[in-house]
């Protein structure tokens, strides 16, 4: 399960406030994908194995998790912009952690359906910073940080408590919080890796990058599904993913068993 949720600088002109308006198509779209996600836990079936109450159940620890990484990864991006001076978290109301400010509900239920979603992006300014190349670096990396934190801190407690690493609440916590930070490290837009590079650039090399905030996400999606349409592409991406939430996790695994 793969989730982008990053700092995102505000265009030119543009209200930190400013919310789109969701049209008559798209709230069918968010419908059948309400459905989607009911059928895939199996709320619509109401005879045999994981069906009912009992597929609520059974989703409840990863709902939990996703809230919980989606809602401290953007509440750091906004943070670590404040302490550099940008005020516009403060301003739109994200400097919070209360999850309904971070949550898209179209993106959450994509991550529920299939294996990619979005929250909503905070918004940034990185010319309200005092140092602007900083800070927007250092706001980009708090999110997947944050998320390393979490599943670090998770972990600890857990072993101080002598608890069980695989019961449900606390794999979905950790399982989630690496995904979302190994994938949103790929320095692709629009995810965190790719704000980290591009804020630490000078102006020269920004310049240069600058047509990747446009044409990266559509690079970052052929990266994830061509592998699965095209026989023979190379399915490097995935693998530098599975590879790095590999080394995270027994890195995590270490510190229980030391416990």
């Amino acid at each position: 399960m793969l989730a982008t949720v990053c700092a995102q600088p505000l265009p030119e002109g543009a209200s930190d406030r400013t919310r789109p308006r969701i049209t008559p198509i798209q709230w069918v779209g968010l419908a059948v994908l309400v459905l989607l996600v009911l059928n895939q836990m199996g709320l619509l079936r109401l005879t045999g194995p994981g069906a009912g109450l009992g597929a609520l159940q059974n989703e409840f620890p990863r709902w939990l998790a996703l809230v919980v990484g989606i809602t401290v990864h953007e509440f750091s991006h906004g943070l670590v912009a404040t302490w550099f001076g940008d005020d516009v978290p403060r301003r739109a109301g994200r400097l919070t952690l209360n999850p309904l400010k971070h949550l898209d509900p179209l993106g959450t239920l994509m991550i529920l359906v299939g294996p990619i979603g979005w929250g909503r992006p905070m918004p940034i300014n990185p010319n309200g910073m005092r140092n602007p190349s900083l800070g927007w670096a250092l706001s980009s990396a708090a999110g997947p940080i944050s998320n390393i934190l979490v599943a670090t801190v998770t972990v600890v407690v857990v072993g101080l408590l002598d608890g069980n690493i695989r019961e449900p609440y606390v794999l979905q916590m950790l399982m989630l919080n690496v995904g979302l930070a190994v994938f949103n490290l790929v320095p692709l837009p629009p995810l965190d890796g790719f704000g980290f590079i591009y804020g630490l650039s000078p102006r020269s090399l920004k310049i240069t990058l600058a047509p990747l905030w446009q044409v990266g996400p559509f690079i970052l999606l052929g990266l994830l599904f061509l592998p699965e349409i095209v026989p023979g592409f190379p399915p490097f991406l995935q693998e530098l993913l599975y590879d790095g939430m590999g080394a995270v996790a027994g890195a995590l695994l270490g510190i229980y068993r030391a416990l």
